[in-house]
């Protein structure tokens, strides 16, 4: 069993600073109405507590409400995003779909969406034909391993290749395999240490 640390909790502290604190608001903005209610007796009083007590929570809590506005803004904000979370890429403009793989450590790119962005043709049959277990059929459209996108650009001789290879590489390989999966798979100067 896992034991708690020792120690400031800085998230612990907040989440108890937060009630607390609007606890001691409300009390305050209580006792000043009942003082004002006291003091001046009947319905005045009544009127003039209730007042004084709107006025000071409003000033009071303002800083909560505003930070409670923020909190629910950023959580439908997630909320929205969710359905292309960690799926939406763009390469100069140009939206590419890149799914994870269920079982390993690497990812799909959509062919239509490469060739859109390379501006060329990306032959589906000779991909399918050299690397067989590298492109397959989704229901929307056909997808092509990293490597062999990587593989099949290193061939190619244009600019825009050499930068989507390089883009492919940058932003879809590596955080699909970690930084210790790419320091040994991109090859590790000679000599250096091995990661553990």
């Amino acid at each position: 069993m896992s034991r708690a640390p020792f120690g400031f909790d800085a998230a612990s502290h907040e989440r108890h600073h937060w009630w607390r604190s609007a606890l001691f608001k409300l009390t305050l903005c209580g006792a000043f109405a009942a003082l004002a209610w006291w003091l001046v007796g009947g319905m005045a009083g009544l009127a003039l507590g209730g007042l004084i007590a709107i006025r000071s929570l409003g000033q009071a809590l303002a800083p909560d409400i505003v930070a409670l506005g923020a909190a629910i803004w950023r959580s439908l904000r997630a909320l929205a995003f969710k359905p292309v979370q960690g799926r939406f890429y763009q390469f100069k403009g140009h939206r590419i779909r890149v799914e994870d793989d269920e079982l390993l450590r690497q990812r799909w790119l959509a062919l239509d969406d490469l060739a859109t962005a390379l501006g060329s043709s990306m032959p589906a049959v000779s991909l399918r034909r050299r690397w067989p277990e590298g492109v397959r059929q989704q229901r929307d459209g056909v997808y092509v391993l990293d490597d062999v996108v990587l593989a099949w650009l290193g061939e190619q001789r244009e600019d825009r290749a050499g930068r989507l290879r390089l883009w492919v590489e940058r932003d879809v390989w590596y955080p699909a395999r970690g930084r210790k999966a790419s320091y040994t798979q991109k090859g590790a100067p000679q000599g250096a240490p091995t990661q553990d």
